[in-house]
């Protein structure tokens, strides 16, 4: 019985530390932070692809993570447009989870859901993201006024 009560408590602890907003106020944490959305985004589209959403929705949860923890970053360096870009994104990764969470899913909804979420993600990159060498994106060089 106690190991049961320890283990549960550890599960609410461990469970409550991953809701707490990190927030990103350096290009370094706003490059680290950015860097779990690709993963993320790949295993939902394999996902999607296989009708398995509970993965589906596993995801999204790192890539709203993301999008909360970096809105700081955009904040403070008064980018008005890229806050717009993040609140839009996370209303449509929220819209995914709406989709995925519904009981039969309907895979058409749930695709076209996740490409407009796609598309909001997009206004952001064409603005202040490029690839570099390694194609890997980054933040653009003197995109935020430095």
């Amino acid at each position: 019985m106690r190991f049961r009560l320890y283990a549960a408590a550890m599960l609410v602890a461990w469970s409550g530390s991953l809701t707490i907003a990190q927030k990103v106020t350096t290009e370094e944490e706003l490059d680290k932070t950015m860097k779990k959305v690709g993963p993320a985004m790949q295993a939902i589209q394999k996902a999607m692809k296989s009708n398995e959403f509970g993965e589906v929705r596993t995801q999204l949860v790192v890539v709203k993570q993301a999008m909360n923890d970096s809105r700081e970053f955009w904040i403070q360096h008064k980018k008005d447009d890229a806050i717009k870009f993040n609140t839009d994104t996370v209303t449509k990764i929220e819209a995914v989870e709406k989709v995925v969470s519904a009981e039969p899913v309907d895979p058409a909804v749930a695709m076209a859901a996740l490409k407009e979420m796609g598309g909001a993600c997009l206004s952001c990159h064409k603005n202040y993201r490029e690839r570099d060498a390694d194609n890997n994106y980054i933040l653009k060089p003197g995109s935020i006024g430095e």
